[in-house]
Parts: C-alpha cells; sequence; structure tokens
C-alpha cells in the first residue's frame, strides 16, 4: 500500500541585514585646507559575505574649505535588497593653523642717518583665508632716522579665527658713515 504522498516546500530567505563597521574614528577633526581622506567602513552579510566594495558613501564630497561640521554616510544593501542601518562619521572643519608672514627684502637693514627711510614690508598668508597681507600690523612708519642707533621693525597678522601668526621682525640700524665736509672760507 502506498501512501499519498505529502509535500513540504522549505522556503529558505535572507531578512538579515548586512553589517556596516566603521573604519577609523567615528569624529574626526582636520584643519581647513587640509586634504581629507576617509578611513572609510566595511560591510559583510550572512548570505553574501564580504560585501565592501557595495557600500555607498558621500565621503568624496567633503571640502575642507568651509569651516563646520559634516556628516559622512555609510550605506549599503544585499543582494536579497536587505538594507543595513546607516553608519556615519562626522568630520569637523576646524582652523587652528597659525598665519604665515614673510619677510620681503632684508632682516637687517643699514641706512644713513637724516635719509628717508622706506620699509620693504611683508606679506602673509593663511590656510584658509588665503592672502591676507593687507591686515598686517606694523611699525614701520615710526622709524626715525634722525637718531643713531638700532631699531626694531615688527609684523604682526591675526586670521579671521583669531589664530595668530609669529611676530617677524626687521632690524633697522641708523647710522652715520658720511665723512664731514670742510669748506674753506676765505682765499
Amino acid at each position: 500500500n502506498t501512501a499519498v504522498q505529502v509535500i513540504r516546500t522549505v522556503n529558505v530567505i535572507d531578512t538579515t541585514s548586512p553589517v556596516i563597521t566603521l573604519s577609523g574614528l567615528s569624529t574626526v577633526n582636520i584643519q581647513a585646507g587640509s586634504p581629507y581622506t576617509d578611513s572609510g567602513a566595511t560591510a559583510s552579510d550572512n548570505l553574501d559575505g564580504d560585501i565592501t566594495g557595495s557600500i555607498v558613501s558621500n565621503a568624496t564630497s567633503i571640502s575642507t574649505l568651509s569651516l563646520g561640521s559634516f556628516t559622512v554616510t555609510y550605506d549599503v544593501t544585499d543582494s536579497q535588497l536587505n538594507t543595513a542601518v546607516q553608519v556615519t562619521r562626522t568630520v569637523n572643519v576646524i582652523d587652528t593653523t597659525s598665519p604665515v608672514i614673510t619677510l620681503s627684502g632684508l632682516s637687517t637693514v643699514n641706512i644713513q642717518a637724516g635719509s628717508p627711510y622706506t620699509d620693504s614690508g611683508a606679506t602673509a598668508s593663511d590656510n584658509l583665508d588665503g592672502d591676507i597681507t593687507g591686515s598686517i600690523v606694523s611699525n614701520a612708519t615710526s622709524i626715525s632716522t634722525l637718531s643713531l642707533g638700532s631699531f626694531t621693525v615688527t609684523y604682526d597678522v591675526t586670521d579671521s579665527q583669531l589664530n595668530t601668526a609669529v611676530q617677524v621682525i626687521r632690524t633697522v640700524n641708523v647710522i652715520d658713515t658720511t665723512s664731514p665736509v670742510i669748506t674753506l672760507s676765505g682765499l
């Protein structure tokens, strides 16, 4: 006697979401103007295995030309269209870099007493603000050549984030090497 065959259908399904694991820190501070290289993430799935190559991220859109806090997102979907929980990284673009002052001309200048003094000036650049030469503060106009001696010209500058440059100095030596002139009176 043969029984009536009974069939059971077993559906093997995958409803397990893949898992994204952040590589590196979840919060990163980077100096404005510096290149940003993302540490990335990895992804694994119970059925598909390593699916890191399928991660979709906005990491390449991060610009360090503007200060602020930016979010890098990582998303992935497995072959069964199960979506991972999104993972994020916070990128804080900060500016703690001091501007740089570059002296124009010589750092020590000798000038004859009584001659007019014209300062050669300096330039200043900043990683975020760019050329900030126009913001340099200097005491160059206070140099008088009416007195002999050694005088100091200082150059200072601060960027928009209140980072102060290392002060640059020029030494101005007011000297008298001109020989006196004797003029005969009479014949």
